[in-house]
């Protein structure tokens, strides 16, 4: 009879933790309010290269299995009513003495999430725009920092804006915002 018994809670222990499971993508995407399908969700979570923590309480990287702490901001660069997704994100493991990584997804013309950026900064956008999307600065420590403009299909380095005067004044610092 205790066998019987020890097996029932067993199964009725599994079916609740089951039930209460929670995924990845429902912690990536929390506090964000979007049109995006589960599957969607799950592709850029995947993408990302995160995992749920063993806890299930955060996303962790896979480098050292610490918290990531995202930041999920839907957006819609260039008006045309389909959204992007813009995740900040790191930590000194994965983002150096930055901190923070950005992660930028662009539907392509078959209505797919492409990942661009995804490197050590934050963003900010730009007046100038290129092809319907704005130019984004990307910074990060230092007085230097790039810019990246829309060429259709992804977002290329265009130049570097200093911070102060100077502040590209590195031999690698080919071009320099006017």
């Amino acid at each position: 009879m205790s066998l019987i018994l020890g097996v029932a809670f067993l199964c009725i222990t599994a079916f609740v933790a089951n039930a209460n499971a929670v995924e990845g993508y429902e912690i990536l995407f929390r506090d964000t309010k979007s049109n995006l399908s589960k599957q969607e969700k799950r592709f850029i979570l995947k993408e990302l290269g995160f995992r749920l923590s063993k806890n299930r309480k955060y996303i962790a990287d896979d480098t050292c299995g610490e918290d990531v702490s995202p930041s999920v901001e839907v957006v819609d660069l260039n008006g045309d009513g389909i959204e992007e997704v813009v995740v900040s994100w790191g930590n000194t493991c994965t983002s150096g003495m930055t901190g923070q990584s950005i992660t930028l997804f662009i539907k392509d013309r078959k209505g797919r999430f492409v990942k661009n950026l995804d490197f050590p900064g934050s963003y900010e956008k730009l007046s100038s725009r290129s092809k319907g999307f704005p130019d984004l600065l990307i910074s990060g420590p230092g007085f230097c920092h790039g810019v990246w403009q829309w060429t259709g299909t992804k977002y290329n380095y265009k130049c570097s804006r200093e911070e102060e005067p100077g502040g590209c004044a590195r031999k690698d610092v080919k071009t320099v915002c006017k």
